[in-house]
């Protein structure tokens, strides 16, 4: 199953839609959206912070908006308390705000 994990601020762009359902974006992954539908998204204040939210992305949508790479994504996740307290894993270096798609091992 693939997941993803986000640097993700004090909870900036996660919006309850009716609990336990989110959504959360906009995320600059367009072309990687469809492939983790299914999947998990943990988000943490800091890739050294475990997640803080996490849960089974339901789907996504693609929105224009006037940052640079207009076409960005917003996810409709439903938590899970599986999505809490997961350590990051994936792209690490510095500057990373995004693991990538990780595809665990089943």
């Amino acid at each position: 199953m693939p997941s993803i994990h986000f640097i993700c601020r004090r909870g900036l762009n996660l919006q309850v839609v009716k609990h336990p359902v989110y959504e959360s974006g906009v995320w600059d992954i367009e072309k990687d959206a469809p492939r983790l539908v299914g999947g998990m998204m943990f988000l943490h204040e800091t890739k050294a912070d475990k997640s803080y939210f996490g849960g089974r992305i339901e789907s996504y949508r693609v929105v224009e908006t006037d940052e640079a790479h207009s076409r960005r994504v917003v996810f409709t996740v439903t938590s899970l308390r599986e999505g809490k307290g997961a350590s990051w894993r994936g792209t690490a270096h510095g500057m990373a705000w995004t693991s990538g798609v990780v595809e665990d091992a089943t």
